[in-house]
């Protein structure tokens, strides 16, 4: 049985499977995948906001502690953990944008693999047409032959009708006129 997407962490993209169907992919699917996916660069672009308020947060000034001997040593560590703080966001933004492009790219290529079935399911049903169409062909040939042949035939039974009419006709006439049997009229009605 194929599987479908229904819930966003239970199918990962390389095990998404869309059903061949007659005319492309089943958009119902499709679009319920994408709709799937932006549920997902949604909760990580969340996250990274999250992350980003955290910095923000982060960012601002502790508790006053004793007054450190050194006043610049005090203002490079902020300045280390602002830029570990920096580092930390750009890396969720990396990953949330990785991730975004995964799926763009996994949704591009289920388009791509419904687009060729649709194209050969096309290709298939032109065959079959052209398979129908040269038999019928075949057959109206057939038929016209037999036609042909029943017409030679008919031809060939008009001219021994003729031959058989005229030579019994003139015997028929210098004898005396005898009663035509009821399957010589059917005979002479064909000619």
């Amino acid at each position: 049985m194929e599987k479908t997407v229904s819930e966003p962490e239970t199918l990962p993209e390389s095990d998404v499977r869309f059903p061949i169907v007659l005319r492309g992919y089943d958009r119902r699917q499709v679009d319920e995948y994408v709709r799937v996916a932006e549920k997902r660069v949604d909760r990580h672009e969340k996250a990274r906001r999250l992350a980003e308020r955290r910095l923000a947060k982060a960012q601002v000034p502790a508790p006053r502690a004793p007054e450190p001997d050194d006043p610049a040593g005090l203002g490079r560590r902020i300045e280390k953990i602002l830029q570990v703080a920096k580092a930390e966001a750009a890396e969720i933004k990396e990953q949330a944008r990785k991730e975004g492009d995964e799926l763009r790219a996994a949704a591009e290529k289920a388009v791509a693999e419904a687009e060729a079935a649709r194209a050969e399911t096309e290709r298939a049903a032109q065959r079959e047409a052209q398979l129908i169409l040269s038999r019928a062909e075949e057959e109206a040939a057939a038929i016209r032959a037999t036609y042909r042949a029943v017409l030679a035939q008919l031809g060939q039974i008009a001219v021994v009708v003729d031959e058989v009419r005229d030579r019994f006709g003139t015997e028929a006439e210098e004898e005396s006129p005898a009663p035509v049997p009821e399957d010589a009229e059917a005979v002479s009605s064909l000619a």
